[in-house]
């Protein structure tokens, strides 16, 4: 009754199926005698094994440090934009309240200006011509003191030079 199953009906089935498979596809063959040369290669194989793992993982973290990247730059753009939304509404509003309490101390202080400048004009000047007449006493001062320091320096050379006159007279006569 199942006589159409026996092995070797099963082989020749699945025997076509790969035949057929293989010729449609001949990447796989190519992979499968791939696969047979590393068989009989194998530290060879080993080798070429390692090198493109390792080739592979340093793609693939290259991908996934590009995806994070870019991943926290689409999170971190509308946080920077918001940030720098607030900090420009908080210059433009600290900069109009100055300007208004600026342009009030201004229309108070213009009344009161004149009268101040005024003022202060008259003891600066005041101030000016004490010190003017401080500095010439300071410099008169200063003039004596210099013209003394000489006279004595002076007189000083004198008396040495008056001792040593003296003393070479007496060196000669002696």
């Amino acid at each position: 009754m199942y006589s159409w199953l026996t092995g070797e009906h099963i082989q020749n089935t699945i025997t076509s199926y790969l035949h057929k498979f293989f010729t449609q596809q001949p990447v796989f063959l190519q992979l499968l005698q791939i696969l047979g040369w590393g068989v009989n290669h194998p530290i060879i194989s080993l080798v070429i094994v390692l090198v493109f793992t390792a080739i592979l993982g340093i793609i693939i973290k290259a991908i996934v440090r590009l995806i994070e990247t870019a991943s926290w730059s689409i999170i971190k753009f509308p946080l920077k934009l918001i940030q720098s939304l607030i900090k420009v509404s908080h210059f433009t509003l600290t900069t109009i309240k100055d300007n208004n309490n600026n342009s009030e101390l201004i229309a108070v202080n213009s009344l009161t200006i004149p009268q101040h400048k005024q003022q202060r004009l008259t003891e600066i000047a005041r101030r000016l011509e004490t010190i003017q007449e401080e500095q010439q006493q300071l410099l008169q001062e200063a003039a004596e003191l210099i013209a003394s320091e000489t006279t004595g320096i002076n007189i000083k050379e004198l008396e040495l030079n008056h001792i040593i006159a003296n003393s070479s007279e007496s060196e000669i006569t002696g």
